[in-house]
């Protein structure tokens, strides 16, 4: 688990729908230190509450946000996520910081 990712998530431009920043939130709560995350559809179906087709939707716009990005997992060969936001509190992201 990483803080640093969680924190950035919670952080996470606020354009994005409730689903995409609880989405986001799991996966930055599942992602290793490097950013990487590999839980499946359907576990994160299963903790947030919603279809595997919506979490597939909901992943899909989160990488075109540029806020995850897919990649394999090297040991497993299973999907992945690599979460991309900025470290919380980082404001490259054009957001002031409050």
């Amino acid at each position: 688990m990483s803080t640093t990712h969680i924190g950035a998530a919670l952080d996470a431009p606020a354009d994005i729908s409730p689903t995409e920043r609880l989405v986001l939130i799991l996966l930055a709560q599942y992602a290793a230190p490097d950013g990487m995350a590999a839980p499946t559809v359907s576990r994160l179906a299963e903790r947030a509450n919603i279809s595997p087709a919506t979490v597939t939707r909901t992943l899909r716009r989160l990488g075109e946000l540029g806020l995850i990005q897919p990649a394999v997992h090297d040991q497993l060969g299973a999907r992945a996520w690599r979460v991309t936001l900025p470290a919380s509190g980082d404001d490259s992201r054009g957001r002031s910081q409050a």
